[in-house]
């Protein structure tokens, strides 16, 4: 394509004079120097408006000759330049990742925690206090016969929990322990302890439960979590998930396919690991504390059965849920109960379950009116 700086001439022909030899140089430098005025012409247009001491005073970043614009997160990673500090990263995490391994209690499992007890404990009064003020209109009395018989199976728990030499004492002794059932039928089935021994137990799950085993095999789930401070472990990986989402969008630019990502193979797979922990934990609890660790099976055929009458099929979608599937944790159950019965049995719970069971009818479950059971 020609310059818009440069004339085209016509052909010559019979009418058309032909340019002299002689006049050529003289047109020419005539088009130059119209060339040379319009780029001059255009540069004080660009210009006129410029520091003139932008080019005299520029910042200039370390090895600011390299072009960056076709870099890639891979391109930094590789650099030599980066890569002691790449190595810094990934030793000094190393370490501190090793160095805050504790072991859980009862299943042995080695887990990263490095958020203190106090954090903990300060997060479950904060939440201690919003749900108590939610729910306080429907929290029984501490008197109701519900609340008492609640309350009684806790505690034999919690002293069974003491008696494990896996547990640490500290997680248990001097907390301010408080039981609250909430009579609210159109809650869901709920229950859960809180950091610190604040206890939740919601009328609605109480039908399945159905008697003190079921409540047993609810409470020592729910229990098992603090024991194994699961609340300060989800804590503690929650800046690895946000280094992994920013990495991931650093590389795909789309955030919502990298919260799926991070969320379906780390955050729910993590999650189901703990409620599984728990499982086994306070099934090996509750066999310690006399309950009969059979019962723990019917509880969650039944709560399958009322998940499906909810929810339908999507109740067995386990890979898109915290929890795992009702029909997985039944088979869990049922493969732990050879280990269960034999804590069992070695509590003496066979002498003195039925004796007990009886004294607990005549002096601490009166008949009730309330429709709970």
């Amino acid at each position: 394509m020609l310059s818009p700086f440069i004339t085209t001439l016509p052909r010559a022909t019979s009418t058309t004079p032909i340019i002299s030899r002689s006049l050529l140089p003289l047109f020419s430098s005539k088009v130059l120097r119209f060339k040379h005025y319009q780029r001059r012409s255009s540069s004080y247009k660009q210009n006129r408006y410029q520091n003139p001491y932008q080019n005299q005073y520029t910042y200039k970043r370390f090895n600011n000759n390299h072009d960056h614009s076709n870099s890639t997160i891979w391109d930094s990673i590789t650099d030599p330049a980066n890569r002691k500090v790449l190595y810094f990263i990934l030793g000094g995490g190393s370490l501190f990742y090793v160095t805050h391994l504790k072991e859980a209690p009862v299943s042995r499992r080695r887990r990263f925690i490095w958020i203190p007890r106090s954090i903990e404990l300060m997060l479950g009064e904060y939440s201690y206090e919003s749900i108590l003020e939610e729910t306080k209109q429907n929290i029984l009395s501490q008197r109701h016969p519900v609340s008492r018989k609640v309350e009684r199976i806790f505690a034999k728990i919690v002293e069974a929990a003491q008696r494990d030499p896996t547990v640490d004492k500290t997680l248990i002794k001097g907390l301010d322990w408080k039981i609250h059932v909430v009579d609210d039928p159109n809650a869901p089935p709920n229950a859960f302890v809180l950091p610190g021994g604040k206890v939740f137990v919601f009328s609605s799950i109480l039908g399945i439960c159905q008697n003190d085993d079921g409540i047993a095999t609810v409470l020592s789930h729910e229990f098992a979590h603090q024991l194994a401070r699961h609340t300060s472990e989800s804590l503690s990986k929650a800046p690895f998930y946000i280094m992994v989402s920013m990495l991931l969008y650093a590389i795909t630019g789309v955030q919502g396919i990298n919260n799926l990502l991070t969320d379906g193979l780390l955050k729910m797979p993590a999650s189901r690991q703990m409620e599984t922990e728990a499982d086994y934990i306070g099934l090996m609890v509750m066999s310690r504390a006399c309950f009969n660790p059979s019962e723990s099976v019917k509880v969650w055929q039944r709560m399958a059965a009322y998940e499906k009458k909810v929810m339908g099929q999507g109740a067995s979608l386990e890979f898109l849920s915290t929890h795992p599937a009702s029909e997985r944790r039944i088979q869990n159950m049922t493969n732990w109960l050879g280990k269960a019965n034999s804590l069992y049995e070695q509590s003496d719970c066979h002498a003195y379950s039925s004796y007990l069971g009886g004294l607990q009818d005549v002096f601490f479950n009166p008949p009730s009116s309330s429709g709970l059971f």
